[in-house]
């Protein structure tokens, strides 16, 4: 088995004591050979992807963020919507701030526990296919959206750029003020969703509205954001809105999408202030103005619009057939970087 790793050494959690972790334990697999990239900039794991095929490799592993998975499903698919043929299996390993992607496919987040759990996938070939979306001539796997997210992201991106450490205390004061700029000056976003049967739904005026095609995602770090419960890999993309950030409706939408259980008077009066639908093919964001964008947990820019569409088994990727529990470990260390002090 040919083997590319392809390594962002910029992203949040890797070092090189990491390293002598992970390559001795991929080396363990039976017949593996391995190449390894580092990447030096943005949108360089696209470039090392460009035009591989499977006669080149038969794996190539993405060691970063959800950033660095988005790079490198662009580099191997080439643009979309027509996804190139003949291209080597994803995998992942997570040493990014978030990980939305490598959790939803069922491995655990702590990265060592993680690459043990890929090895075990490559020995015995355990594979799936998973739907992506599509934004202009990009594929994304995790979510894209305006609003407080794109506003956070946006904000991080600056800090990292500055040399401060991506910690999850960072993100919660981050959006914190965020959510303060969206309650004055609330964005305007008018959504537009088709489902597979060709139903639509719609709704004006939100000034938080993502798209997510997975669940649970994240802007927030480790911490979980669940909009859509019934979402994943295996349907179509997932809409959430609010229709207000201010007031006590718009905190108790921001507890309820951190996964705090509402009784069930208060669910039920949130869901006449929250725009949901799933299972949507095709969705169409349109703004008042021009607004910061994300896609995958990456500033995209501002924009006034866009289409997403997805496309179902777009790509294959390595994935255990059952969700991996975190060990105990892995949650201390978990649990220790929430309180990271690099601020």
């Amino acid at each position: 088995m040919r083997l590319l790793l392809i390594s962002n050494p910029n992203s949040t959690t890797q070092t090189p004591e990491l390293f002598r972790h992970i390559i001795p334990t991929l080396r363990g697999v039976t017949g593996l050979h391995l190449t390894t990239y580092f990447t030096h900039h943005p949108g360089h794991a696209t470039e090392l992807c460009h035009n591989i095929t499977n006669a080149d490799y038969d794996v190539v592993v993405a060691i970063g963020g959800d950033g660095t998975v988005n790079e490198v499903i662009n580099g191997l698919l080439g643009p979309a919507p027509t996804p190139r043929t003949n291209i080597p299996t994803l995998a992942v390993i997570p040493t990014g701030s978030a990980n939305v992607f490598v959790r939803a496919l069922g491995f655990p987040p702590e990265p060592i526990h993680a690459t043990e759990a890929l090895a075990h996938t490559l020995e015995h070939n355990l594979k799936r296919t998973i739907d992506l979306g599509i934004w202009q001539d990009h594929w994304f796997a995790v979510n894209a959206g305006f609003g407080i997210d794109a506003d956070v992201i946006a904000t991080m991106d600056r800090a990292r750029r500055r040399g401060f450490a991506a910690t999850p205390l960072r993100y919660i004061r981050v959006t914190y003020r965020a959510w303060r700029r969206a309650r004055k000056y609330p964005p305007t976003i008018n959504v537009r969703g088709k489902d597979r049967n060709g139903a639509t739904k719609t709704a004006r005026n939100l000034p938080f509205c993502i798209i997510s095609n997975t669940n649970p995602w994240t802007f927030l770090g480790p911490l979980p954001v669940i909009t859509n419960p019934r979402n994943s890999f295996d349907v179509g993309l997932g809409v959430f809105g609010i229709n207000s950030v201010a007031g006590l409706a718009g905190i108790l939408a921001v507890l309820q999408m951190l996964g705090a259980n509402m009784i069930t008077p208060i669910a039920q009066w949130l869901e006449k202030r929250t725009f949901v639908f799933d299972d949507a093919m095709e969705v169409t964001l349109d703004c008042a103005t021009r607004q910061r964008f994300q896609v995958d947990g990456e500033y995209a820019g501002e924009h006034q619009s866009a289409t997403l569409t997805v496309l179902p088994d777009a790509i294959e990727v390595y994935a255990p057939k059952e969700k991996i529990p975190t060990k105990p470990l892995s949650w201390i260390k978990l649990g220790l970087s929430f309180f990271d002090i690099r601020l």
